[in-house]
């Protein structure tokens, strides 16, 4: 009787560490799929005409890509420039999607902007060579399912950036869905909440452009 009680317990024991492994591979495959949709849908031409034509005071009419960097899965280049001035961007990012504590981590990077304006040389975007990862600076985004959208922002206000004369601290929120992209950056004095540059009317409503 007592073999018999054992080997049911063992028994038990074994569909409860089966039942255990199983819930944390659907998990796993659920994030998997949350930082692969998020990857497919980062990626591409936006632009904000519809909004910039509809409050021309208040939006320029920009133009953002992201591509992905050559050899990689998850690393982004992109440019961001007025329509009139394609060839001029006034920002460039190096950004990595990666997956962590159930969020998805944006890492940003620092590097030599000239080698790439234009969106060239990117088979040349290297981990251990030129990229130096600015951790303060990283968007932390989440998933909502109900509306099938990831929002996040940096966090706290320590990205520092120069501006002119003086240092501001970043502050941006994001929004992306399938074929949007909402964005907002701000910058504000350093020690203050004086803001000194970036959007006073809300997001830069961006929609994918036709590939």
């Amino acid at each position: 009787m007592k073999i018999y009680t054992n080997g049911l317990h063992i028994l038990w024991q074994k569909n409860v560490i089966l039942v255990c492994l199983n819930s944390l591979l659907i998990i796993l495959n659920y994030y998997l799929k949350m930082i692969e949709q998020f990857i497919e849908w980062f990626e591409g031409t936006w632009e904000n005409k519809v909004q910039a034509f509809s409050y021309p005071s208040r939006f320029a009419m920009v133009r953002l890509h992201h591509k992905k960097v050559p050899g990689t899965d998850n690393m982004f280049y992109g440019e961001q420039a007025y329509n009139y001035q394609l060839h001029a961007p006034y920002r460039q990012f190096i950004v990595e999607a990666c997956l962590e504590n159930g969020k998805i981590r944006m890492k940003n990077y620092d590097f030599d902007k000239n080698r790439y304006r234009g969106c060239v040389n990117l088979d040349q975007i290297k981990y251990d060579e030129g990229l130096t990862h600015k951790g303060t600076c990283d968007t932390i985004l989440s998933y909502n399912p109900n509306k099938s959208e990831y929002i996040g922002s940096v966090e706290g206000c320590d990205c520092i950036v120069p501006h002119r004369d003086g240092e501001t601290y970043v502050k941006n929120e994001a929004i992306l869905g399938e074929d949007y992209y909402h964005v907002i950056d701000r910058g504000y004095l350093v020690g203050t909440k004086k803001q000194i540059w970036g959007s006073r009317y809300g997001f830069f409503e961006f929609a994918r452009m036709p590939v």
